[in-house]
């Protein structure tokens, strides 16, 4: 294979190398920054390519793909048109090193993303089956029990909490989930980056998506938003739900950040083939998720605010 740092040209444009993709694969802009082409594995691409043509017909706000192919070298590929240069991320980075948190003005933009995918996502005519196994993909379960399975004394816990919360998430709807949906995927003009889409719950991937800039070590985190704006948010998110009958979402937050927290103790393709790499973060995340497993068994609500403080305690 080519060094996948060499530039691109496709169709007579050029191509210039950004990063690689978590889950393989690596991302090059044109010059004009009007187009993004994203490599992988081409079962992998022609995957990718077919949900978000299938989602942007059934009106989530994704980007159009302008094309598809495989390279000379065999990986494949697929063109989509750009919807913003710079990920909310980055965005809330720089405002957070400057004022402690993400401004409002940015926020809000945030917001009017997610309020537009939530209506397309709530749109009973995107509904899918309930599935048990729907669900273990959604958290890349196998992946975590490959990875960071559940010690011996938090089997029976995982299992119970697992049960209980499929049988409350089942009286949603079920629909199309993003499953990696964060700051680092979404831009003013929609969401990015469906390589590990899946089906699930309505709603999780939005309510999760509010709390993933803390799911960090302290020294590892890059974003934070104000209880306010969290608060606003989710009251958006409950608001979008009222408007196609469902019941709030805030009502399943903690069933949701339960599968989060497992979600986050799996490990991206990066990870799996350098499995010394950060012993101490994947450490922190799962005394973070074992912790949520327990608060939800006892029926307490999961505080967020003391995730910092149970990751790092010895």
């Amino acid at each position: 294979m080519e060094n996948p740092k060499q530039p691109l040209h496709i169709g007579g444009i050029s191509y210039s190398y950004i990063k690689e993709r978590l889950m393989g694969g690596s991302i090059y802009v044109n010059d004009d920054k009007s187009a993004y082409v994203r490599t992988n594995d081409p079962a992998e691409i022609a995957g990718e390519v077919n949900i978000t043509r299938e989602l942007l017909d059934r009106g989530f706000p994704v980007p159009r793909v302008l094309g598809d192919g495989t390279l000379e070298d065999g990986r494949g590929y697929f063109i989509e048109a750009s919807i913003g240069e710079k990920i909310f991320a980055d965005i809330f980075k720089i405002e957070t090193a400057e004022a402690g948190h993400a401004n409002n003005a940015s926020f809000d933009a945030f917001i009017a993303t997610i309020q537009a995918y939530c209506e397309a996502q709530f749109n009973p005519a995107n509904y899918v089956p309930h599935d048990q196994n729907a669900l273990d993909a959604m958290i890349a379960l196998p992946n975590v029990m490959r990875n960071n399975p559940f010690s011996e004394n938090m089997q029976g816990p995982f299992t119970e909490a697992y049960g209980k919360i499929f049988e409350r998430v089942s009286k949603l709807p079920w629909g199309y989930i993003q499953s990696d949906l964060n700051a680092y995927n979404i831009l003013p003009g929609g969401v990015i980056d469906f390589e590990l889409a899946n089906f699930g719950p309505v709603g999780y991937d939005a309510l999760t998506n509010v709390f993933f800039g803390i799911m960090w070590p302290k020294a590892m985190l890059r974003y934070r938003f104000t209880d306010e704006q969290v608060a606003r948010y989710i009251a958006m998110i409950d608001s979008a739900a009222h408007a196609q009958g469902l019941p709030p979402i805030s009502d399943y937050r903690d069933d949701f950040l339960v599968l989060k927290n497992i979600w986050g103790t799996g490990k991206d393709k990066k990870s799996e083939e350098n499995p010394d790499d950060d012993p101490a973060f994947w450490a922190w995340r799962v005394k973070v998720r074992d912790w949520c497993i327990m608060q939800y068994l006892k029926g307490e609500k999961i505080d967020t605010s003391l995730f910092e403080a149970i990751g790092s305690a010895g």
